[in-house]
């Protein structure tokens, strides 16, 4: 049953992020170079594990994504987390719409579609590049598979393979990686967690392979699934303060979007997600006052 193969395989995916956070960290110089994108993918999957490993035994597939969405939520950390739990959110809950026994390579394309759908919608200037552009490729992969009539173990391989590829290509799309010789840290995450819960699925032993970039080697055609911000002129945030907090809104009209645009002209990185009334708020600002006053007032 698909809720048993997330639940058992979950969180030695999970593991394996965690053993290669200090890897991920120091590729870590987008959206701004502070090292710290392994940890906090780490302790936002973290999260989650804890949530499924106190479910009841025999929790269904919907059970488990709501597990997925509220622990991710609670625990997502950065910017990194707080997208990856959107990802996590958006396939969980697209998991939900399997049906049969087994999960099938239609399945595994739906999933994966909204997966893009939710973390898109989370983003409001989605940067080529970084994790968005992985988990996008690997959709664009799956979708290609399921028209093919792939079965699931050669799905399952093939997103691996287009993960880490997509991952390579990164340093193309992102000039600020090329400068600096590395690829994005947050994608590299990603397509860590993605091999490490194929791995699992198959039997193997769980653990990542020991990745190098190919450079213009891995080069591939990009789909034009979902439209993506070429950001050739980086120079990293002029903001100092990583603002970070949980809101429970209690007006039931709580504005999404007009706090979203308030978050914009505060500073950058801003994203706010989660759904009436519980929601993760991050921004990088210079007054992390004025955003908590804003949306305090807002949210009553």
């Amino acid at each position: 049953m698909i809720a048993d193969i997330v639940r058992s395989c979950f969180p030695v995916a999970a593991k394996v992020v965690a053993d290669k956070a200090d890897e991920i960290n120091k590729l870590n110089v987008f959206p701004v170079p502070d090292g710290d994108t392994g940890t906090n993918m780490s302790l936002t999957l973290g999260t989650v594990v804890k949530e499924i490993e106190a479910l009841p035994e025999g929790a269904s597939m919907g059970d488990i994504a709501k597990a997925i969405t509220h622990g991710s939520l609670m625990g997502a950390r950065g910017n990194s987390g707080v997208i990856t739990s959107q990802i996590l959110r958006g396939v969980a809950e697209g998991l939900t719409n399997a049906r049969g026994v087994r999960v099938t390579t239609s399945d595994i394309a739906f999933a994966l579609r909204n997966g893009v759908k939710v973390a898109f919608k989370a983003v409001r200037k989605p940067v080529e590049g970084t994790i968005l552009t992985v988990l996008r490729d690997v959709s664009t992969k799956a979708d290609q598979l399921e028209k093919a009539k792939a079965t699931p173990r050669e799905t399952l391989d093939a997103i691996v393979t287009e993960a880490y590829e997509s991952v390579a290509r990164t340093p193309e799309l992102l000039p600020v990686l090329k400068e600096n010789g590395v690829v994005d840290s947050g994608a590299f995450g990603l397509a860590t967690f993605i091999e490490g819960f194929v791995n699992a699925c198959e039997g193997k032993a769980g653990e990542g392979s020991d990745f190098k970039t190919t450079g213009d080697d891995a080069k591939a055609h990009v789909a034009n699934v979902v439209d993506i911000e070429i950001n050739d002129n980086w120079e990293g945030s002029e903001y100092r303060y990583c603002t970070e907090f949980l809101f429970h809104a209690d007006s039931a009209q709580f504005d999404e979007d007009a706090c979203l645009r308030y978050f914009s002209t505060m500073g950058d990185c801003e994203l706010l997600v989660g759904s009436n009334p519980d929601y993760k708020c991050h921004v990088h600002t210079n007054r992390p006052d004025r955003v908590l006053r804003h949306i305090l007032h807002r949210g009553q």
